[in-house]
């Protein structure tokens, strides 16, 4: 059955939210005002943190030690309230990152448009930074869309299912060499009528980035399932923000698996190309689950790497709490 309406979802969403909600200009994507700039996550009650939309469980004794490196790495630098933007959505009505023609090979994956690393299992939560490639013409022809394009993303689901939630920099280089780059997010699921336009790339054209630029990015399945949210942050420029998504019509919420991502978009080669990039390397790359505590690690889990023209076009390296993609064609 389709699911309820984009402004049904809208208002269904913000009510009783644990957090306050600001609306965006799209129904069913919210934003939320920054913290006060005294506020400190690291000493902050969990009570504090969830009013303030930061669903990054403190880490506890116990716990794993890279869940304490990662939270004091996020939150020692501040994010100030004059830095925090309210995104400007921009859906690419048509373009898409679902997975596609995924094979098993002895040791890994391999697909036309996924290259990187996949942990399986029972996730809530992707985190991770990495340097925006820098990428330019390879040697192989252009995509049939024109151009070389491709994108450094984080997500949740979508190597086991057809839906997938995930957030990234979309870095093109069109057929006269020159490079553009875009954040975006997406929530893909399967299109029905009332599916909310962020099921397509979503473009956040007041978001700037630039390769060599350090961004941090989570992923969440939040509020006991009931919403997806998304913060963004660029490092080097001090910009971030969070977003906060009504479930598309089709989303299973399953969380079986989590991933750090280098794509050739719309379904890969040979429809889209990828250009020649720098390597992309995903570090404290973790996925959570749903309590905060069980926590996967990238060089425990798969890799997949991008095949076409008849050879392997990636070559990625799994390590402890990082994922690395280097350019192969």
């Amino acid at each position: 059955m389709p699911g309820p309406k984009p402004v049904q979802a809208h208002e269904a969403l913000k009510t009783n939210f644990p957090y306050e909600l600001v609306d965006t200009n799209i129904q069913g994507a919210f934003t939320t005002p920054a913290p006060a700039e005294d506020f400190d996550p690291r000493s902050a009650s969990p009570a504090a943190l969830m009013k303030n939309g930061l669903l990054f469980r403190r880490p506890q004794a116990g716990d794993a030690q890279g869940l304490h490196a990662a939270f004091d790495k996020v939150f020692s630098q501040r994010w100030l309230a004059k830095n925090r933007i309210i995104p400007n959505l921009q859906p690419q009505t048509g373009r898409t990152h679902q997975l596609k023609n995924k094979k098993k090979t002895e040791t890994g994956y391999t697909s036309t448009n996924w290259a990187g690393g996949i942990v399986q299992g029972q996730w809530a939560t992707a985190i991770g930074y990495w340097v925006i490639p820098t990428v330019s013409k390879p040697t192989e022809p252009q995509g049939q869309e024109g151009g070389w394009n491709s994108s450094s993303w984080i997500g949740i689901d979508g190597f086991n299912s057809n839906d997938v939630l995930q957030a990234g920099i979309e870095q093109r280089v069109n057929a006269a060499g020159q490079a553009s780059y875009v954040a975006w997010f997406e929530w893909y699921a399967p299109i029905q009528p009332n599916s909310p336009p962020y099921v397509y790339q979503t473009n956040i054209s007041n978001f700037a980035v630039s390769p060599g630029q350090t961004v941090y990015c989570s992923v969440q399945y939040v509020n006991n399932k009931t919403a997806g949210q998304i913060y963004f942050a660029n490092q080097t420029t001090g910009q971030h923000f969070s977003i906060t998504l009504a479930p598309p019509p089709g989303a299973t919420f399953s969380g079986n698996c989590s991933e750090w991502i280098m794509e050739a978009p719309d379904g890969g080669e040979t429809f889209s190309s990828l250009p020649k990039f720098t390597p992309v390397h995903f570090t404290t790359a973790m996925t959570c689950g749903a309590n905060g505590q069980t926590v996967g690690n990238p060089q425990n889990g798969d890799y997949i790497n991008v095949v076409g023209f008849n050879k392997t076009l990636t070559s990625v390296a799994l390590a402890n709490d990082s994922v690395t993609i280097n350019f192969a064609g």
